[in-house]
């Protein structure tokens, strides 16, 4: 089994967290994933488990591991998502 497959999602109500083979845990602010925030519950629990990355299908959408290790927003459009606290 790989290090970087991911085995579990988790969120809280700020945060989007992926759980790795390896036992690292790695997560976002949910305000950076836009279309997760909004999703509902049953569409968060539709998610698809890979080397590198969790996706869902329903949303048409996915997490990539490096990238949130990055710890940079994501790109919408491309220019970075703007976080407002």
């Amino acid at each position: 089994m790989s290090k970087d497959l991911v085995v579990r999602v988790e969120f809280t109500d700020d945060t989007v967290y992926l759980h790795l083979a390896d036992g690292r845990i790695i997560g976002n602010p949910l305000v950076w994933h836009p279309w997760l925030l909004t999703a509902t519950e049953s569409q968060r629990a539709n998610v698809e488990y890979y080397e590198l990355s969790a996706y869902w299908p329903v949303l048409d959408d996915g997490l990539d591991v490096e990238e949130m290790i990055k710890g940079i927003p994501p790109r919408q459009n491309g220019k970075l998502i703007e976080v407002s606290n």
